[in-house]
C-alpha cells in the first residue's frame, strides 16, 4: 500500500510538473474557437464536387459520412507537453500524444477512426486513418486565429477533397 502510494504521489507530480509545459507547436494556443464563415472555404462544395462522379447509388452514402466529417462550427483544443485534445461540440473528445502511437475515436456508429498526431514546426497535424478513406487536418494560428487545412483520400474519390476553415478564439 505504501509503495503504491508513493508511486501515485511521483506520478502525479511528473503529471503536473509536465502540464505546464509548452506544446510542440509554440504557436498554438488552447481555448474555444468559432468558424468565421467569410474566411472559410466551402467545404460542402468541395464534398459535392469530389463526389460528382460516383454512382447515383453511392453518392447519398458518401455524402453523409464524408459531411459528418467536417468540423463544427465550434470546437475546444488543448494542447500541454506532448499531449493533444480536441472536442467538436457533442462528439467524443480526441486525446492523443504528439507523435505516440494511434488512439480509436468514434465519429458515429459505424466510424471509427485510428487518430494519430504530429507536430511540425508551428501547427499540429491529426491524421484519422478509416476503412475507405484518410482525414489529415493541419492546425496552426495566424495572428488571432486558429486555421484548420483538411485534405480527405479514398481510392472512391477521382480527386482528393481539400478545404481550409477559420476560426476565432472565443476567450
Amino acid at each position: 500500500m505504501r509503495h503504491w502510494t508513493l508511486s501515485a504521489a511521483i506520478g502525479a507530480a511528473i503529471l503536473v510538473s509536465s502540464s505546464g509545459s509548452a506544446c510542440p507547436a509554440q504557436s498554438l494556443i488552447s481555448g474555444s474557437y468559432d468558424r468565421v464563415p467569410e474566411r472559410s472555404d466551402a467545404a460542402f462544395q468541395a464534398i459535392e464536387s469530389a463526389i460528382a462522379g460516383l454512382s447515383s447509388a453511392k453518392r447519398p452514402l458518401a455524402r453523409m459520412v464524408l459531411r459528418k466529417s467536417i468540423a463544427t462550427s465550434r470546437f475546444r483544443v488543448s494542447c500541454a507537453g506532448s499531449r493533444f485534445s480536441i472536442k467538436y461540440d457533442a462528439k467524443t473528445p480526441i486525446v492523443v500524444w504528439i507523435g505516440g502511437e494511434s488512439v480509436k475515436w468514434k465519429l458515429v456508429e459505424g466510424l471509427v477512426f485510428d487518430v494519430s498526431a504530429k507536430a511540425s514546426g508551428e501547427a499540429v497535424s491529426l491524421t484519422f486513418r478509416g476503412d475507405d478513406s484518410e482525414r489529415t487536418t493541419v492546425y496552426r494560428s495566424v495572428g488571432q486565429q486558429l486555421v484548420e487545412e483538411t485534405t480527405i483520400i479514398s481510392p472512391l474519390l477521382s480527386t482528393p477533397i481539400v478545404y481550409k476553415l477559420a476560426y476565432n478564439r472565443e476567450n
